[in-house]
C-alpha cells in the first residue's frame, strides 16, 4: 500500500506539484521571478519588475513589507515579506522576494491567482 498511487504520501506529493506548478506560472505570467522549491510548500517570488520605483525600502520598512501591506489591504491577499526571516544586516538581499504558500484548497489557491492576475 506505501507504494500504491492511493497511499496519501504519494498523493499529496502529486497533488502539491500541480499546485506548485500552477503558482509558479502564473507568477511567471504576473511578471515575477519565482524561485521553484525541490521540496516544502512555498514558492519564494522576487517582484521587482512589477513594482517598480513605487515601493522603495526606509528607515522604517523594508520593501517586501511596504508592497505585502499594499496586497493586503488593497487586493486582500495574504502573502509574506522575507525580510523578516533575515538578520537587520542581511535584509536587504531578500528585499525583492515575497514568500507564496501553494499548501492550500483549491477554491483558495484559484482565487489567489486570480487576483495576482489582476496586478
Amino acid at each position: 500500500r506505501l507504494n500504491s498511487p492511493e497511499c496519501y504520501f504519494n498523493s499529496i506529493s502529486s497533488e502539491f506539484l500541480e499546485k506548485r506548478n500552477k503558482l509558479v506560472e502564473v507568477l511567471k505570467e504576473c511578471g515575477m521571478k519565482p524561485v521553484v522549491p525541490d521540496g516544502g510548500y512555498f514558492i519564494l517570488a522576487d517582484f521587482s519588475q512589477i513594482a517598480g520605483d513605487k515601493f522603495q525600502s526606509d528607515a522604517h520598512d523594508m520593501k517586501d513589507f511596504k508592497f505585502v501591506r499594499y496586497l493586503a489591504k488593497e487586493k486582500q491577499i495574504g502573502i509574506m515579506p522575507v525580510t523578516g526571516f533575515y538578520t537587520s544586516e542581511h535584509r536587504h538581499l531578500a528585499d525583492n522576494y515575497i514568500r507564496f504558500c501553494f499548501a492550500k484548497k483549491d477554491e483558495t489557491l484559484d482565487k489567489a491567482i486570480e487576483i495576482l492576475r489582476q496586478l
